[in-house]
């Protein structure tokens, strides 16, 4: 697998994806057992996995490392063995056992209390639960966004009570930073009795575009209704064909990265929305330069599915300027809006304020602060900052700068391009970790790609062309 081509980027890649785990392991067990220093702790390993995805996409990396080599490569070789048999290990055990396995005697236990939380996270969370309930509400012929209902979806589809997404309202007006877990219980034991009148506490809106139910909705009428294995379905295939264009002697290198990459298989397991962002963002970036009009169609897709994919936009635009030209660039945004709206406008077009509302739920609504950012200053009791308003200037401030940086420089550096496009958010008043657990994968598959787009690049391409992925 680590053959004598595994340059030294390539070869630090499989640190950083220990790195990224150990940060998420980290942050969720200091949350989960409120303990400050994991979750500081936690967030200092998300910068340094930030940093060392950023020397990643720099080409001059594998100069600047080609003498680090004697450690690089039985580090990648040890922690890919470890991470892969970890991972098997563990969904052996999961699917055997269960967690009751890890459970100590004790009910109250801190294992107890952390498995427990982690059950939560192998099923629907909230934003999953309102996709699913919006996707029969479609087949049904309701508008979605006018029938969602938290509290049902909850109960319907056996979701835990503590998966659900508080508001700053009604009893919780004055709490801060999160509710307790006997808080949201005892909310819960009171609302579940009357469940078709959602509680002010609880955000019940559908707060994604409709590509969030529109995607699954034709599995769901051919009876694959579990949005797991719809997730499946669309990522598996994707993964796929990189794995096919990647060059020969390094398809095994991205395969296995994908597949200790447990995040990925975790996100998908929860049902995360965000997995059903990730192929088309993948096939966005990596056929920008191959078949641009199919990538300006999944970028499409992305963009009219879930917000975060919004973020890429910017760089993807700047990329497809900077190498190509103006023109190319106009038809991608043509290309791109006419699919968002393919999605969203007979919504839009049906109630304009409820589809803008609830898109915008995540911006408007008043939401504690959550993740796995900076914010955990706050949530960890380090600062006491009610107004998320310093958050999200830091968060315009990095946004703005990080394209402007990528404008004058993205001819040196295009695989920087996904990377900056989350950054912002981990400086936000809410940095959730599935907002960054795909990013690598597709740095990398960019990355490998490289090897036969420059050389099909010098023989067919403009000189700017070759330029911007040369060294």
């Amino acid at each position: 697998m680590f053959h004598t081509q595994s340059t030294p980027r390539i070869l630090l890649f499989f640190i950083a994806i220990f790195v990224k785990l150990l940060a998420s392991m980290l942050g969720g067990i200091g949350f989960v057992w409120k303990d400050t220093a994991m979750m500081v702790t936690g967030t200092f390993i998300w910068l340094t996995w930030f940093t060392l995805l950023f020397l990643i996409a720099m080409p001059r990396t594998d100069k600047f490392l080609q003498n680090q080599i004697y450690w690089l490569k039985p580090s990648a070789i040890v922690i890919s063995t470890f991470l892969f048999i970890a991972g098997l290990g563990l969904l052996i055990t999961m699917t055997s056992f269960g967690t009751g396995v890890f459970q100590s005697e004790d009910p109250n236990g801190k294992s107890n209390e952390l498995m427990t939380s982690f059950e939560g996270v192998l099923s629907y969370n909230d934003g999953t639960a309102l996709c699913h309930q919006a996707i029969e509400s479609l087949i049904d012929g309701h508008n979605p966004y006018a029938t969602p209902n938290i509290v049902t979806a909850t109960i319907l589809y056996d979701n835990s009570y503590d998966q659900v997404t508080p508001l700053r309202e009604g009893e919780f007006a004055n709490v801060f930073p999160y509710p307790s877990d006997t808080q949201l219980e005892q909310l819960w034991q009171r609302v579940s009795q009357n469940p078709q009148q959602i509680p002010p506490e609880l955000e019940s809106k559908l707060n994604y575009p409709a590509g969030c139910f529109m995607l699954p909705s034709f599995f769901f009428l051919i009876g694959i209704d579990d949005f797991r294995i719809v997730l499946l379905i669309y990522v598996l295939p994707a993964l796929a064909y990189v794995a096919w264009k990647v060059p020969r002697n390094k398809k095994l290198l991205f395969i296995s990265a994908v597949l200790i990459s447990l995040e990925i298989w975790f996100g998908i397991a929860a049902g995360e929305t965000g997995s059903l962002i990730f192929p088309f963002l993948l096939l966005a970036w990596i056929l920008l330069r191959r078949q641009l009009w199919l990538s300006a169609i999944f970028m499409g897709i992305a963009i009219a599915t879930k917000q975060v994919a919004w973020f890429f936009v910017p760089y993807y635009l700047i990329l497809i300027f900077k190498t190509m030209n103006l023109k190319r660039t106009l038809v991608v945004v043509l290309i791109v809006a006419g699919i968002f709206f393919a999605f969203n406008l007979p919504f839009i077009i049906i109630d304009p304020l409820l589809w803008f509302t609830s898109v915008m739920a995540p911006v408007i609504d008043d939401l504690f602060p959550l993740g796995v950012g900076i914010i955990t200053l706050v949530t960890g009791g380090v600062l006491y900052i009610q107004s998320p308003l310093l958050f999200t200037i830091l968060e315009l401030l990095f946004g703005v700068t990080a394209i402007i940086w990528y404008y004058h420089n993205c001819n040196r550096y295009p695989h920087v391009g996904p990377l900056l496009a989350v950054l912002p958010l981990f400086f936000a008043w809410r940095s959730l970790w599935p907002y960054f657990f795909y990013v690598d994968i597709i740095i990398l598959a960019d990355i490998l790609l490289d090897d036969n787009i420059i050389e099909s690049s010098k023989r067919l391409a403009p000189v700017s062309l070759v330029d911007s992925y040369t060294v």
